[in-house]
């Protein structure tokens, strides 16, 4: 369903991907694993049109989105939730959902898309009328991935989902993910530093270091890995 080849990319002169290459097939979690510095984020950017590649293709549904702007992207039905969940803080909670649901795709079914983020996120319903900047960074989240749902997403991407979270919401969080795949059939790509709770909800993983991917494979042979343990479990 959504497909990176070799991708290079380089702030000015300084190139941080060199070939990155992964896959998400439809209906899957799949894990982009990595330490800080490690180049995730640019490759959900560079996924989404905020930043153009020196050299490699995107694909998604089999459409070319290398040279796409971002809102097409979007409108294709891709999505993503930003690092630090991204919330408009003097806007309220209902105007932050109403903005996701500006694609065209996704304007026709507002209003029922908005029943539902409300029945998956009732604390939303309770404070619709707040501001989002006075909620805590659980109920930021919250926002932030409804917003994504506003917009009928098909693919969601999720940039480093835990950040800032006490561990009951990560939990609450990554159930949520996993959730939205298994029972609602929506394909997802997390990245994450953690990698025990990516890995206890994902299909598949890869570990990005440096720029590079330097390991992937399924959840199970990943969480076996020596190496992996050692540089990311702590074992």
């Amino acid at each position: 369903m959504f497909i990176i080849e070799n991708l290079h990319v380089s702030y000015g002169e300084l190139q941080v991907l060199w070939g990155v290459s992964l896959k998400v097939p439809q209906g899957s979690i799949v894990a982009l694993l990595g330490s800080n510095g490690a180049g995730k984020t640019t490759t959900l950017k560079t996924a989404m049109g905020m930043m153009k590649p020196t050299q490699g293709r995107i694909s998604f549904r089999d459409q070319d989105l290398t040279l796409i702007p971002t809102h097409k992207i979007v409108n294709s039905g891709l999505f993503l939730v930003p690092e630090w969940r991204g919330t408009f803080a003097t806007l309220s909670v209902l105007e932050n959902l109403e903005l996701g649901a500006f694609p065209l795709r996704a304007r026709p079914f507002k209003d029922k898309t908005l029943e539902h983020v409300f029945e998956l996120f009732p604390r939303l319903h309770e404070r619709q009328s707040q501001r989002a900047g006075t909620l805590s960074g659980g109920e930021r989240q919250m926002v932030a991935i409804g917003r994504a749902l506003m917009a009928k997403p098909d693919m969601l991407m999720l940039d480093e989902p835990s950040l800032g979270l006490a561990p009951l919401i990560v939990q609450n969080t990554f159930k949520l993910i996993e959730r939205l795949c298994r029972e609602e059939g929506l394909t997802v790509l997390v990245v994450e530093q953690n990698v025990n709770i990516a890995l206890g909800i994902a299909d598949y993983g890869y570990i990005l270091e440096n720029g590079a991917i330097v390991g992937e494979g399924t959840t199970d042979n990943l969480l076996a890995d020596q190496r992996i343990q050692e540089a990311y479990l702590g074992i």
